[in-house]
């Protein structure tokens, strides 16, 4: 028996530099014997020149869209004809990815309704199309055709987007342009409601950065910008539930004439509004209409508001919470706990009252 000869084996052309596979010696000087030295050279050119082109980079040509497609993009390659080495291996790439989808049945695309559907909605609300496109970071084109479709080429709206694209758009929340006008009912309630705490116009314009102006003609309602009722909504939520300052004598005057002002017109508290309806045209403030107090609101409401100011700011005195609550002085605000049997809130009144005296004579 005789032994197995080695597969290791490579002999080498000192002429045109032919290497033999990888075989038996036998196997080796045969292959080395039948080569063309010609038909090598051939081969070994040819495979230079593909190498050449692969990395030679072609035609450089510049982005015809202001440079939104940089080199390495698919984009730049089929639009701007760009043929440098990074747009073609993009291009490469994607044609690629392209056979493998199909080879196994995949696709690329979504269907296009719920992110129309969602743009469509933001419309309804007051936001243009061309923002949301900007918001979601989409060209504008996609947006027009995804809504329109193409009129010029006569073809209807996308019926399937990228997943990518779809993602965006639906992470667009509502953004509305600062000018744009919008109804003012919710504002000119949160501004009233101030105003019946004691805040007057100048203080809310102090602490919104708004135009006095401005606010008193929010302050009746109709349309205002998206700016103002901003503004005034986020003043609204910082000063609900705090009583304006009233340090001296100038404050406690403009403290006074607000009330006053506010009880004339018939406006109603910050505790009269839910915050589902303070915004809506069709709600009205809960002000109660069984066993009415001197200020028109039902005991049980009342007594309801003092444990809830309670609550918040357990040491409030009878004659802050009377301030907040509409009354003239704190006698209103006894009689009417007194009334609703309610001592326990009487006597952490009158606790609060002797603990603020203490603190004021220290």
């Amino acid at each position: 028996m005789t032994a197995r000869q080695p597969r290791d084996s490579q002999l080498h052309c000192d002429d045109c530099g032919f290497t033999t596979p990888v075989t038996t010696p036998n196997h080796a000087a045969r292959s080395l014997k039948l080569h063309s030295c010609d038909n090598e050279r051939e081969r070994q050119a040819r495979r230079q020149r593909r190498l050449d082109r692969l990395a030679a980079s072609g035609e450089e040509r510049p982005c015809l869209h202001d440079g939104k497609h940089p080199h390495g993009d698919r984009v730049r390659y089929v639009i701007d004809k760009c043929r440098c080495r990074p747009c073609r291996d993009a291009a490469s790439a994607y044609q690629r990815g392209l056979e493998r989808r199909h080879l196994y049945g995949k696709t690329i695309y979504v269907d296009a309704a719920p992110a129309r559907a969602h743009v469509r909605a933001l419309q309804t609300q007051g936001m243009g199309w061309k923002r949301i496109a900007h918001a979601a970071q989409v060209q504008p084109s996609v947006m027009w055709k995804l809504l329109y479709g193409d009129r010029t080429r006569n073809l209807a709206p996308s019926k399937r987007i990228r997943p990518t694209t779809e993602e965006k758009i639906l992470g667009v929340r509502l953004d509305l342009a600062a000018g744009l006008p919008v109804d003012g009912t919710g504002t000119g309630r949160r501004l009233q409601a101030l105003c019946f705490l004691g805040w007057s116009v100048g203080q809310i314009s102090a602490q919104s950065g708004l135009d006095r102006q401005a606010l008193d003609k929010a302050i009746h309602g109709g349309a205002i910008s998206v700016k103002t009722r901003d503004a005034v909504r986020a003043t609204y939520d910082r000063l609900w539930n705090q009583p304006p300052p009233e340090t001296n004598k100038r404050e406690r005057i403009a403290a006074s004439r607000s009330r006053r002002r506010a009880l004339i017109a018939g406006w109603a508290p910050p505790l009269a509004w839910d915050d589902e309806a303070i915004d809506d045209p069709a709600a009205t403030p809960e002000l109660g209409q069984s066993r009415a107090t001197n200020r028109g609101r039902a005991l049980e409401d009342l007594v309801e508001d003092v444990e809830f100011l309670l609550d918040d700011e357990p040491l409030s005195t009878a004659e802050q919470l009377a301030r907040r609550l509409g009354y003239a002085d704190r006698s209103g605000l006894q009689l009417a706990l007194k009334r609703a049997g309610r001592q326990d809130l009487l006597d952490q009144l009158s606790r609060n009252a002797r603990l603020h005296q203490e603190g004021t004579a220290a």
